[in-house]
């Protein structure tokens, strides 16, 4: 999230909480209510006051409902990337980008026992790749993790055409190799 859009959030978030913290002190004083309400009446009767309160509500609703969608959507791709042919046009689902690269990932023959792709957004149309690999011990981290992010980089845009701004390799875990006894 850019900055404008967190300090939104944090405002927010603020007047929910004294929203929230006038409706719990409200449960032990019933006074308060009966307080709020005289003051909303008194508000309400002048028509300009009304014009005034509405639009004020409606800006809060709306910007609510912005940032609750927007802090939903961010982390995570909103939609298909669409490619357009002579044709039609292609749609290539978020999962099916996730599967690729994860493929990719593996087909590196580095020592990933398992993985887990996760396909984000960045600008400009590229898009982040991030791999989560459970690793064998006997795997050389940063030359090998080198070459997964290489290699994902270069199948993810050969089979999808879009451009890959940066692809992060998270090692999770090193598990030994357990060698097979045959009887």
């Amino acid at each position: 999230m850019n900055r404008a859009v967190r300090i939104l959030v944090i405002i927010y978030s603020f007047v929910l909480a004294v929203v929230s913290i006038l409706l719990l002190y409200g449960l032990f004083d019933e006074s308060i209510f009966a307080n709020l309400l005289s003051s909303l009446s008194v508000i309400v009767t002048h028509p300009i006051n009304k014009f005034i309160y509405f639009a004020t509500l409606m800006l809060i609703l709306s910007s609510a409902v912005w940032a609750v969608s927007y802090a939903v959507l961010s982390g995570r791709l909103s939609r298909t990337r669409i490619r357009q042919t002579d044709v039609g046009f292609v749609d290539i689902d978020v999962d099916a980008m996730e599967s690729i690269a994860l493929n990719a990932a593996k087909s590196a023959q580095v020592g990933i026992k398992s993985a887990k792709a996760h396909v984000s957004s960045a600008k400009n149309g590229r898009v982040n790749v991030r791999i989560t690999a459970v690793l064998y011990s006997n795997v050389e981290i940063p030359a090998m993790m080198s070459k997964v992010q290489e290699r994902v980089k270069k199948d993810f845009e050969k089979y999808t055409g879009i451009t890959v701004a940066t692809v992060s390799v998270k090692v999770g875990r090193v598990e030994p190799v357990v060698a097979k006894v045959e009887r």
